[in-house]
Formats: structure tokens, C-alpha cells, sequence
């Protein structure tokens, strides 16, 4: 995974013929190229499920922020139900805060647990298109 450096500001920015030093040049392309992701396998706790779904998940770290998104395909069709079905997170959050969960033509809204490092999905039943969860988290 690519993270962001931080600025190297014990260092010159430019040298004596006006151009810009290798190690803030380094640093500038850090900063446009930006995280290009972790990708990582989701492990669902009660997430019913007929057939065999492909579940996928990738995270994105940048800023103080970690975006992320989960993806669901089902095997027949998945449900779930608010409170109950859930996925840890692979990263640390240090703030509650929502999650979005579309599913086909419709969504809904889960919730990330600081505390716990996981995202409660909302209830549906018997979804028989791709699900979607996305959020972006205060991370460390």
C-alpha cells in the first residue's frame, strides 16, 4: 500500500539552480499518486446467505481518513438484519459514524462502531443483486 509521507521540511525545496530538490519532488509525487488501495477478503457475522456469495472488500487511507467499500455478489440471493449482521474492519477507527448500503435499486443506512472496529449493516431480505457498503472513517 502507498501512504502519503510526510513534508521533509528539515529539507530545501529548491536547490541553487532553482529547481526543485529529489526529496521534495519524491514527496510532490507521493501526494498526487495517493493511496492505491488494500484490498482484503470481508468475513461477514450473520449475513444469511443462498449459494455461495463472492464477498470483496478495499480500503483506501489518506489524510487521517480511510475510505472503504465492500462489495457483495450473491451466490442466489443474501439478508440481513439491523443490529445483528455485521463485518470487522481491518483498520482502526476513531469515530463512529455511517455507513451507506445500496442494494440494487434500493439502500439504506449501517452504522461504523468505533469501539468495536465494525460496520452493522441495516436489514434486507433476500437480495438477489450485488450490495454495496461505503463509508469513510476518522482513522488514526
Amino acid at each position: 500500500m502507498t501512504k502519503i509521507q510526510e513534508a521533509p521540511i528539515a529539507g530545501k525545496v529548491v536547490d541553487q539552480n532553482d529547481k526543485c530538490t529529489p526529496v521534495w519532488t519524491e514527496y510532490f509525487a507521493s501526494i498526487t499518486q495517493g493511496d492505491v488501495g488494500t484490498g482484503w477478503s470481508p468475513v461477514f457475522t450473520n449475513l444469511t446467505t443462498v449459494g455461495t456469495p463472492t464477498i470483496t472488500g478495499v480500503y483506501y487511507e489518506n489524510q487521517g481518513f480511510t475510505d472503504f467499500y465492500i462489495k457483495i455478489v450473491p451466490g442466489t440471493n443474501t439478508s440481513s438484519v439491523i443490529g445483528s449482521t455485521f463485518v470487522p474492519l481491518p483498520f482502526a477507527v476513531t469515530a463512529d459514524t455511517i455507513a451507506g448500503v445500496v442494494t440494487g435499486q434500493s439502500g439504506g443506512v449501517g452504522v461504523v462502531n468505533a469501539a468495536s472496529q465494525t460496520v452493522y449493516t441495516p436489514s434486507w431480505t433476500n437480495v438477489p443483486s450485488p450490495v454495496t457498503i461505503s463509508g469513510r472513517v476518522r482513522s488514526v
